[in-house]
Order: structure tokens, then C-alpha cells, then sequence
């Protein structure tokens, strides 16, 4: 996992991102992303650290999509987040996720429920994760 972290981290510098890793957050507090400013705030002590990637992705699409941030930092799972953008960013953070998992795999040994399970995605991004492992096999196999 460190080393797609580092990878995601690098991609989110070569985009002009900056990020801060913490371990001083509450295990509960998502990562969160201030779009204005073009940082992202990645909680390192996250509850759930199978899913700090996926976070990291979540957080530079929303940078990179250009959402708008209603607080000077807000966290996007809050009550001001518009479903839909949230969607747009996890599907982003699940493209990004993606040739991690495949890398190296025969199109048999492609399964959703690993690639979730893995990456600690949740349940209600299933059929957004078929998408978009669809759209990779389409395209490379």
C-alpha cells in the first residue's frame, strides 16, 4: 500500500496538488480537500487504512475537477456535499486505483470483489466499480 500511496501522492505533485499527511485527525475524520488552494489533507491514521488510497484519490479528483469548496477546508462527505460530485470523485479515485489491481492479471483473474475488498471500497460503489473495471477490460483485453 505505501508504494500506491507514494505513487498517488507523486501524481497529485506533478499536477500542482500539494498535500499534507497527518496523524493528528480523529481514526474517523476523512481526508479532505480544499480546491481553492489546491491541497489536499490525507488522515494517515484513518480508521480504515486499506481505504487511505482510494481517499487520496477521491481528494485529487475533486481538486482536479475543480469542485468548488463551500468552507475554506471541507471535508466532502459532509452535508454540503452534492452526491453527484461525490460520485464523480470516487469514481476518479477508483480510475486511479484500477491499473494498480490489474497490473499483471489475465482477464479470468479479474474480480470485483477482490479489487474492493483489497482497496476497502465501499459496498454502495459496486456498480460504479463494475463500470469502470468494464470500461478497463474494453480497452486493454
Amino acid at each position: 500500500m505505501d508504494d500506491i500511496i507514494a505513487d498517488l501522492l507523486n501524481y497529485a505533485f506533478d499536477h500542482n496538488i500539494g498535500y499534507e499527511l497527518t496523524h493528528f485527525l480523529d481514526p474517523h475524520t476523512p481526508s479532505l480537500a480544499d480546491t481553492k488552494r489546491r491541497k489536499i489533507i490525507i488522515n494517515m491514521g484513518y480508521y480504515r487504512p486499506c481505504q487511505i488510497p482510494l481517499q487520496i484519490g477521491h481528494e485529487i479528483t475533486h481538486v482536479l475537477n475543480g469542485d468548488r469548496s463551500y468552507h475554506q477546508l471541507i471535508g466532502f462527505e459532509s452535508i454540503h456535499s452534492d452526491p453527484r460530485i461525490e460520485l464523480a470523485a470516487d469514481r476518479g479515485g477508483i480510475q486511479m486505483l484500477l491499473p494498480y489491481y490489474l497490473e499483471g492479471k489475465e482477464l479470468e483473474q479479474i474480480n470485483v470483489k477482490n479489487f474492493m475488498d483489497l482497496f476497502d471500497i465501499p459496498s454502495h460503489l459496486h456498480k460504479t466499480v463494475v463500470e469502470e473495471i468494464h470500461k478497463c477490460v474494453e480497452k486493454h483485453y
